[in-house]
């Protein structure tokens, strides 16, 4: 039992990291988007992290470290949102199904009877009192 809550904490620590990804966008893009946040790379290369982001005309307006802020378009170089990352889900659903059915099948006792050796000891050695099935 302590297995399958191990999984399902690694399964959700690492689903967060590979449902997203991040994508250079353009304003117009940003306008549309609609995003919750999006880091801003200035022309002096300073990067922020800019919370309910908006544009209005050429600026971008938003909340950098609770401060409300305007940003020229002049003044940007680069304008990132987060995306989903289907591509990478899937592969982690794919895997993660993967490894809860192989431990499925080891707790179920497909993988044989480790403490005998496997399913085939008994078998070999039908004299073991272990194997005694009466």
């Amino acid at each position: 039992m302590r297995s399958i809550v191990v999984c399902a904490l690694l399964v959700a620590t690492l689903s967060s990291a590979a449902c997203t990804t991040k994508k250079t966008v353009t304003i117009e893009e940003l306008k549309v988007m609609n995003p919750l946040k999006a880091w801003i790379t200035e022309n002096d290369q300073t990067v922020v992290m800019v919370a309910g982001p908006q544009v209005v005309g050429d600026t971008v307006v938003g909340y950098i470290n609770g401060v409300y802020e305007e940003m020229p378009a002049a003044r940007l170089k680069q304008v990132m949102v987060e995306t989903p990352a289907k591509t990478r889900t899937y592969l982690l659903v794919g895997g993660i199904t993967v490894a809860l059915g192989g431990m499925v099948y080891a707790l179920i006792g497909g993988a044989g009877d480790t403490k005998y050796g496997g399913m085939d000891y008994c078998d070999e050695h039908p004299e073991d009192p272990a194997c005694d099935t009466q």
